[in-house]
């Protein structure tokens, strides 16, 4: 098979490395929680299914699409990168903290990345994780992934922790909106720039959370916030540059409960959304230094073009959104359409490809959940819960702008597939978070009653 990256060597190996992998990790849950038998639960569930998906998607590219996979090409780069590192282990530091640029023009060994199809620095970000990782695994690609998936499954587990205790989600509910996501089972656990870049998302709120929120283990979180963003950065900045603007807010509006007289804090409410919405301003008009061809300048033009050629190399499951991006117009119109065609699409009737049909059952759940929520609380309730809740504000906005970006961009489904997981954890804790205040009245009048 011309584009093969599995053999007979990743099958030998996997079963050893499944084993380490397993018995490592339980370690570190009891450290953490003892036998906390409720927790233990979710944990092997989750495990289990993280390392299935991590698997099942490597033989999916490898047996059903012909080993086309831009996983192959990373782990390609990676072997290069563990070779070198291992003839001028000097050289550590420098690669592991420089580009693709620098690397191709300085190492002792006169390579250049290009001749392993790793072209852009963001590639080369993911090799250099890979091939650190590959340095344990013997050049078999199965070995390294599941270096891949158990450190995303450590963040996806911490997120999972954080959103019980801090928000009071019931176990079962965190769990679905974390460690039992499919797309992220899959598409979060494998040699991808979404696994990397999805779990580093997940630090950087948490950490966020801890610095600016509630103000805990400060200097901690404040390194765990510059190393999270760092990698993030280095390999989706589009995701940086959604998530700042209305963590901001979010900010904002958490600070204004201090304010303990009524009338003031209600007189504060429109000056903390102009606050807000100013400190949006400002990081999006320096975002064109920061993001290149993600600015807030070229966002519409990089989108319109990326859709373009995905749609013309793609067959079978290729969108358009048929809007105009050139007029305020098209760019309004376009809104609803592309939320809605990441949050609930593709439709079951739409394409027959398994992966996308799989895809599309897991949309129809976001819409049923989505709509009985809405319709249990109602037009005008929801806009007082929205108003009401900075963490609502925070994952709903966060949420709808990401949806936004990657639907505009993606032009395929199978590539939307991949681009939506960092949003979908935090618009599931968004439903999470307001069914539990739409229920909060009907609770209180029942315990007036008794």
């Amino acid at each position: 098979m011309r584009n093969q990256f599995l053999f007979l060597g990743d099958y030998l190996l996997l079963p050893f490395y499944l084993v380490a992998a397993i018995i490592l990790l339980n370690i570190y849950f009891r450290k953490r929680h003892g036998g906390n038998l409720v927790l233990k639960k979710y944990f092997n569930w989750g495990l289990y299914l993280k390392l299935f998906g991590c698997i099942a998607i490597s033989m999916i590219y490898q047996y059903y699409y012909g080993g086309s996979y831009d996983g192959r090409y990373y782990f390609m780069g990676a072997k290069v990168l563990t070779s070198y590192l291992l003839d001028y282990p000097e050289d550590f530091f420098k690669v592991l903290f420089g580009d693709l640029s620098t690397f191709n023009t300085s190492n002792k060994a006169g390579i250049n990345m290009k001749t392993v199809h790793i072209f852009a620095k963001e590639s080369f970000t993911v090799s250099k994780y890979a091939a650190i990782f590959n340095l344990f695994t013997f050049n078999y690609f199965l070995p390294c992934a599941v270096f891949f998936c158990t450190t995303a499954f450590i963040g996806l587990w911490n997120f999972f922790i954080f959103i019980i205790e801090e928000f009071n989600i019931p176990p079962k509910t965190a769990a679905y909106c974390s460690l039992y996501i499919p797309s992220v089972l899959v598409w979060g656990s494998g040699i991808f720039k979404d696994t990397i870049s999805f779990t580093g998302l997940l630090y950087m709120f948490i950490c966020s959370y801890y610095v600016f929120i509630k103000k805990k283990k400060v200097l901690k979180n404040i390194l765990g916030i510059i190393i999270s963003t760092a990698v993030v950065y280095y390999i989706k900045s589009y995701i940086v540059a959604a998530f700042v603007p209305f963590f901001i807010i979010y900010i904002i509006n958490s600070n204004k409960a201090q304010i303990k007289n009524p009338l003031l804090r209600i007189a504060s409410t429109p000056l903390m959304i102009a606050l807000g919405f100013g400190s949006m301003a400002i990081f999006l008009q320096y975002a064109d230094e920061l993001f290149g061809r993600y600015s807030v300048d070229q966002v519409l033009e990089t989108a319109s073009q990326t859709a373009y050629y995905i749609q013309e190399i793609s067959s079978g499951s290729a969108y358009t959104l048929n809007v105009d991006l050139s007029s305020p117009a098209g760019v309004l119109a376009a809104i609803p359409m592309a939320i809605n065609l990441t949050l609930f699409r593709p439709y079951p009737w739409e394409y027959l490809k398994p992966i996308i049909l799989f895809a599309s059952l897991e949309s129809m759940l976001f819409l049923y959940f989505t709509l009985k929520i809405v319709f249990k609380a109602g037009f005008f309730k929801l806009l007082a819960i929205v108003l009401n809740s900075p963490l609502i504000q925070f994952c709903l906005f966060f949420s709808l702008t990401f949806a936004f970006m990657v639907g505009l961009s993606s032009g395929n489904f199978g590539t939307l597939v991949r681009y939506k997981i960092p949003l979908m954890p935090f618009y599931l804790l968004f439903l999470a978070v307001f069914y539990k205040e739409v229920k909060r009245p009907k609770i209180s009048k029942r315990k007036k009653v008794q």
